[in-house]
């Protein structure tokens, strides 16, 4: 799940240093304070939101609501959990082993989701040049052609 979110992050241009986890148990206070502490700290240093990815809060709020959306998507979900499936089988829990199942079974749909839904708000505000999507969204000029084919084919439907 961690390398996951570190994935969208990325996607969205958001440093996966604002994303933290670990585990501390009840009998841990000491332990969660200085987790929590250190957190904390690290957050401040980078500042507000959008500042250390040097992205302007509008930006950032179009690039999480396309996030929000490819987490709700059920095909993506289920992707997720048939990989989550797949490494239980293998028994193979190393960060290395996850990083690379992430990278080569979920992040291409998430970038490819994520770019989706960028590319259907943008239309929605009505025509837009290529470009302009692509100064936009990041996308690259093929991406941007399979995903305009894509949507096409799905209004036509």
């Amino acid at each position: 799940m961690a390398e996951t979110v570190r994935r969208i992050l990325e996607t969205v241009g958001i440093r996966t240093e604002r994303f933290y986890i670990d585990w501390a148990s009840a009998a841990e206070g000491p332990r969660f304070v200085k987790l929590v502490t250190d957190f904390t700290e690290r957050i401040k240093n980078l500042g507000p939101l959008g500042e250390a990815e040097g992205t302007s809060w509008e930006v950032l709020k179009f690039r999480l609501e396309a996030a929000r959306k490819l987490c709700k998507n059920m095909q993506f979900r289920a992707q997720y959990g048939n990989l989550a499936r797949e490494i239980k089988k293998l028994g193979d829990y190393s960060p290395e082993n996850i990083s690379q199942l992430v990278e080569k079974k979920l992040l291409p749909r998430i970038r490819k989701q994520v770019l989706e839904a960028e590319i259907k708000e943008l239309l929605s505000q009505g025509p837009q040049a290529l470009e302009a999507l692509q100064e936009q969204t990041g996308a690259t000029e093929e991406e941007l052609k399979t995903i305009l084919e894509t949507l096409k084919k799905k209004e036509s439907k």
